[in-house]
């Protein structure tokens, strides 16, 4: 086998990285944080792609409360394409959790991935799950 056939373990990781990031013109980096709001079954829905940290907390949350004035009474949020989720993150979904219970709504976080289901369950805000 040649050293650069992709069914070799270690250069068949090598090569979906290539894929991954630079190989692939996406225009979309590795673990940066995208939001789009698109409306499901007459509700509208944040869709959240990307690492939801510290760095990318101030983004999220102009969207999330852009996304929050749209939305009637309840918000929903889609973290099925997070990958990680940060203090800064959890602290964001507990005060529009809190915002939208006074205002007679409610958050709802839709399909979280595994690793942000897990930090979710971790930090007490499994209840914001739908």
């Amino acid at each position: 086998m040649r050293k650069s056939d992709p069914s070799i373990y270690g250069d068949k990781a090598q090569y979906l990285g290539r894929i991954l990031t630079g190989a692939r013109d996406s225009g979309r980096r590795l673990w940066r944080l995208h939001t789009k709001t698109l409306v499901d079954q007459g509700n509208p829905v944040l869709f959240v792609e990307g690492r939801l940290d510290h760095a990318a907390s101030e983004e999220f949350e102009k969207a999330a409360l852009r996304h929050v004035s749209v939305a009637d009474g309840n918000v929903i949020i889609d973290l099925s394409g997070v990958d990680y989720l940060s203090s800064s993150a959890l602290a964001i979904f507990q005060f529009l959790a809190d915002r939208q219970s006074q205002h007679g709504g409610r958050l709802q976080l839709r399909a979280p991935s595994v690793a942000a289901r897990l930090t979710l369950e971790l930090s007490g805000l499994q209840a914001l799950i739908e």
